[in-house]
């Protein structure tokens, strides 16, 4: 979840794909580790449910934080 939420604050609701994937790569690099490819999914399972459970949060308040395209491509990355 952290390669999904680590740039939120008041002003973002959560990293990009491409911050998310940056992430990932770094956090791989610094443990000296690569992970499984289905680690990698997993990741980006857990990342797509905690921005679509804020982004169903930031709804309530008229804001738009997770578009269809992105959470496509986030489920796409799952493996599914």
């Amino acid at each position: 979840m952290a390669a999904a939420m680590w740039p939120a604050d008041g002003r973002c609701a959560g990293a990009s794909l491409d911050q998310s994937q940056d992430f990932l790569d770094a956090y791989q690099q610094a443990r000296g580790r690569r992970y499984s490819a289905e680690q990698i999914q997993e990741t980006w399972a857990a990342g797509l449910w905690i921005r679509a459970f804020n982004a169903k949060k930031f709804l309530l308040d008229g804001l738009s934080t997770l578009t269809p395209v992105e959470a496509e491509e986030r489920l796409r990355r799952t493996g599914y």
